[in-house]
């Protein structure tokens, strides 16, 4: 008898366990919804990348209007990505068809040693909706600027990193000569989750192709 009392009480803390894991590994699979509309970008430089950005006067599911400021860095082959749903508060739905995003970005080049006094700056960039990858026939932007800069990488950036929030204090080197490149683009979504961009103000000596 006291053998099957323990045997109960084991089999209840090992489905508590179960419980908390699966509870852990959803929360920590919540960052980027299946079916919101995403914006990735990617590092396919030499160099690592980094951008200070503002998502200037997105509005919200509950109609009201919010700046976001956004602080990344890149490795060289890396990505991050941005749930745009989610920061306009749709959740895992995509944002509604003609919803515009405008971004201001500056963009510069940094590396854990310099051995080098200057770098191409090669980063693509790419929207889309419904699926938790973009699809063939989501259009690719590749913004290319060559001999920039590269700057020293802070110490406490060992991995792709990505900081949203709105503070506009996130933002610390725009305009600054670590941040050479600057950029106006507007995001805009059609009816089918589709994420198209015009560049307003192209980045300084770049060439801009949509593919």
């Amino acid at each position: 008898m006291k053998n099957s009392k323990n045997a109960i009480i084991l089999l209840v803390i090992l489905v508590l366990i179960a419980v908390a894991v699966s509870g852990c590994t959803s929360k920590s699979n919540s960052t980027v919804n299946q079916s919101s509309t995403k914006l990735a970008f990617s590092n396919n430089g030499t160099t690592w990348f980094h951008f200070d950005a503002v998502i200037e006067n997105m509005t919200l599911k509950n109609g009201t209007v919010q700046n976001y400021y956004v602080d990344g860095y890149i490795k060289p082959n890396g990505n991050v990505t941005m749930d745009l749903s989610s920061l306009a508060g749709y959740g895992n739905e995509p944002l509604p068809a003609g919803t515009t995003v405008r971004v201001l970005a500056w963009k510069g080049l940094f590396n854990q040693t310099l051995a080098s006094n200057s770098s191409d700056m090669n980063l693509v960039m790419q929207g889309w909706s419904k699926n938790l990858q973009p699809q063939n026939d989501d259009l690719k932007y590749n913004v290319t600027v060559l001999n920039l800069p590269v700057n020293q990488l802070p110490a406490n950036i060992t991995d792709n990193t990505i900081i949203i929030n709105n503070d506009p204090a996130t933002i610390t080197g725009n305009g600054s000569s670590t941040e050479p490149v600057f950029e106006e683009e507007i995001f805009t979504v059609d009816g089918n989750g589709k994420v198209t961009m015009v560049f307003v103000t192209p980045a300084t000596l770049c060439n801009i192709l949509a593919t």
